[in-house]
Formats: structure tokens, C-alpha cells, sequence
């Protein structure tokens, strides 16, 4: 997969691009392997190249998100300064992923202000987008009665 085909990527210059595409690690995971557990240090960015992961929340690991799209990010939590990652990622079936590494990409993005801001737009909208699924999936659980937004 190019990473001018994975969302995120989308719309960043092709310096900047070819620079990240360096970093960027292809890897490939078996079925019931973990990419990360909830509360490791959050030091990647992971995004999918053909697989599924689950990634789950709580010590119960209740299931919050499918990972299923080409280039859909996986471990976002690395880019918004937390220090451990907030779920667990568990390959589902046999998984291909670039694994990069977030100080390195945190580094190529702020030598360009622009697609760094694109970037970082593009990830305030997949961050957006699922916690309105949240919220759609909150409600579908306790029935839907008033569907206020609080954000």
C-alpha cells in the first residue's frame, strides 16, 4: 500500500511523503496476536494493509472498533501526546501493517507546517467520526431517546 492511499495521508506533499515511506516498517501478524495492549507505551502508529484488528477497551475487553479498511490508523493514541495507548489491538485474522514510529513522524510533519496541518486534520476527523459511532452505539444499546451530542 502507497501511504498517499491511506487517509491520514492524504493531501501531504510528496517530499514529505517519500520521507515517511523510509520510516515506515511493513510488518505481517498472525491471527490472536496483540500490536499492542492498553497501557503500553503508545510509540507507534500503526496503519492497516489487509486484515482486521479489534481493538478493545476495559479490563472485560469489551469491543470498540473493528479495524477493517485499507490504511485505516490503528494506535492513534501515539499522535495526540498520550503516553500509553488506551486499547488493546488484536489482530482478528492474519494482519499486514506499517508500524511507524510517532517521534520520527512527529519530526517530518513539524519541518512542514502544511502537511502537518492537514495531517492533523484528517485525524481530528477519524477520532471524530468514532466517537460518534460511540455515541450512535451507546444509544442502540439503551434505546434511543434523545441523541445529544456533548462535544
Amino acid at each position: 500500500m502507497s501511504l498517499e492511499k491511506a487517509y491520514l495521508f492524504q493531501g501531504i506533499s510528496k517530499p514529505t511523503l517519500e520521507r515517511i515511506s523510509e520510516i515506515a516498517a511493513e510488518e505481517a501478524h498472525s491471527a490472536g496476536t496483540f500490536l499492542f495492549h492498553a497501557g503500553d507505551p503508545a510509540g507507534y502508529l500503526y496503519l492497516l494493509e489487509a486484515g482486521r484488528v479489534r481493538l478493545r477497551v476495559g479490563d472485560k475487553g469489551h469491543i470498540a472498533y473493528v479495524v477493517s479498511e485499507l490504511g485505516e490508523a490503528i494506535g492513534w493514541s501515539s499522535m495526540v501526546e498520550h503516553e500509553e495507548y488506551t486499547s488493546s489491538a488484536e489482530c482478528i485474522v492474519p494482519v499486514k501493517i506499517l508500524k511507524i514510529e510517532k517521534n520520527t513522524l512527529l519530526q517530518l510533519l513539524e519541518k512542514d507546517p502544511p502537511s502537518g496541518l492537514t495531517f492533523f486534520r484528517r485525524l481530528s476527523k477519524v477520532i471524530g467520526q468514532r466517537l460518534v459511532n460511540c455515541y450512535k452505539d451507546t444509544l442502540s444499546v439503551h434505546g434511543k431517546r434523545n441523541a445529544h451530542s456533548y462535544g
